[in-house]
């Protein structure tokens, strides 16, 4: 049940209104997914299927993939600079899903002229991912703010599986249009879903007391943020570097660089090689991936009490030693790997990933502090996406080279020292009987 207001008004702002907050959270997530799903993955499929080789479209997953490793730039400076009448995070999310419609505006006008051009789609897909990287950031500190600690892992739980289904909504639906109309019928469609995703974050506030809009008359800055304002850079930034070369996080960041590989090796290979070496077509690979999708976020909304019952650190070692062993298994016996052999395989691995997400990215609230939360989170969330860059860069070198056993082993490899490093953290320890008798 939501908090009740002391005014005579119920407080439909996000502390107050457990429903809103969840509600902003998943539908920005979702938001984050369209660009994922059409260039991350539609994209590519359409690339192979008209001659595109597995090196060049890694090449082209590794450039539209950077601006995720390098989003902890934005961090500090949300940190300091603040619009605080109108919220701690939300003008940072309006912005940042302004410009994700503009700019799928703008590509359908460029991108789409012509046949396709790998170096502007690049380009398109590079700047898309600026601005959704930038909201993830925004959006990230907006729930580190607002949620209760007892909302955590059903809130990471929500926002992978949010991402998801926009992943599956650009994908599938992108995939359809890219078909149909070609990447101005895919770009006009999705800068119109964005548009519509924005009225959500413009139209709700993060306090009561705050302005919702600029031309609101009445509107006050909350006491409790106010002590949260970051007035120097010098300060904020040694505290930062004090909190990251910290033992506990050091740990943390190995164990988040392994996992991330280990899915930038198999995301960037797999879409290509279902189409060229086990000849799917683009639209059989981007309907499994989707349905995957959905179901990965499915399993982890209802698995989110037992990571909470059990301690994220036990779900990680039984769920990286189950997936690298499943990995080795599948290379093992070759008669797994016929009928729908691989169809299985990939619903296991990216289920795997899900899952491992939202136990990690949970737990990475226990480590962050609130004054310098979108520094802090967008750095450890930069490495991820820095290392997943690296698995993709990994796989433009030797994609077309090496065989799929030896860069599925390399996969397990890293999958396997996950857990490993994480179990020295020692975060996600303690059993909360609090949460478990909630649910």
């Amino acid at each position: 049940m939501s908090e009740v207001s002391e005014k005579p008004s119920p407080d439909l702002s996000l502390v107050g209104n457990v429903y809103l907050r969840f509600t902003v959270i998943g539908f920005m997530y979702l938001s984050q997914g369209l660009p994922l799903g059409l260039f991350g993955v539609a994209f590519p499929t359409h690339l192979a299927e008209i001659g595109f080789t597995k090196s060049e479209i890694a090449q082209f997953l590794a450039v539209i993939g950077l601006p995720w490793a390098f989003k902890f730039l934005a961090g500090p400076i949300m940190d300091r600079v603040a619009f605080l009448i109108y919220g701690h995070r939300r003008p940072w999310v309006v912005m940042a899903q302004s410009g994700l419609m503009i700019t799928f505006a703008t590509s359908a006008a460029v991108a789409g002229v012509g046949e396709p051009n790998l170096y502007l789609l690049a380009g398109c897909g590079f700047v898309l991912n600026l601005f959704a990287s930038t909201q993830d950031v925004a959006v990230d500190g907006l729930a580190i703010g607002v949620l209760k600690e007892s909302e955590r892992s059903k809130a990471t739980a929500l926002m992978f599986g949010s991402q998801r289904i926009g992943n599956l909504v650009g994908m599938v639906g992108g995939g359809y249009l890219l078909g149909a109309f070609g990447v101005t019928g895919a770009c006009v469609a999705a800068a119109i879903t964005t548009f519509l995703l924005l009225l959500i974050p413009v139209t709700l506030k993060e306090r009561n007391v705050e302005k919702r809009f600029p031309w609101s008359s009445q509107g006050a800055i909350a006491p409790e943020i106010l002590a949260l304002k970051v007035d120097r850079f010098g300060p904020m930034l040694i505290d930062l570097l004090k909190k990251l070369i910290a033992p506990i996080s050091l740990f943390f960041i190995v164990a988040f660089f392994c996992d991330s590989v280990a899915g930038g090796l198999l995301g960037s290979y797999l879409p290509a090689f279902s189409v060229i070496d086990l000849n799917w077509d683009d639209g059989a690979y981007n309907a499994w991936y989707g349905m995957i999708g959905l179901i990965a976020a499915g399993t982890g909304l209802a698995l989110s009490p037992v990571f909470d019952f059990y301690g994220q650190r036990n779900c990680i070692v039984v769920l990286g030693v189950i997936t690298a062993v499943g990995i080795v298994a599948f290379l093992a016996v070759p008669a797994l790997q016929q009928g729908l052999g691989w169809h299985v395989f990939m619903l296991g691995f990216w289920v795997s990933q899900h899952l491992y997400g939202v136990l990690i990215i949970s737990s990475c609230m226990e480590l962050v502090t609130p004054r310098i939360a979108a520094s802090q989170f967008a750095i450890y969330m930069s490495i991820a996406n820095l290392s997943t860059t690296i698995g993709t860069t990994v796989i433009a070198i030797i994609g077309d080279v090496w065989p799929v056993e030896v860069i599925l082993m390399l996969a397990a490899f890293f999958v396997l020292m996950a857990p490993l490093f994480f179990w020295l953290t020692g975060l996600g320890i303690r059993i909360r009987p609090d949460v478990a008798t909630q649910t």
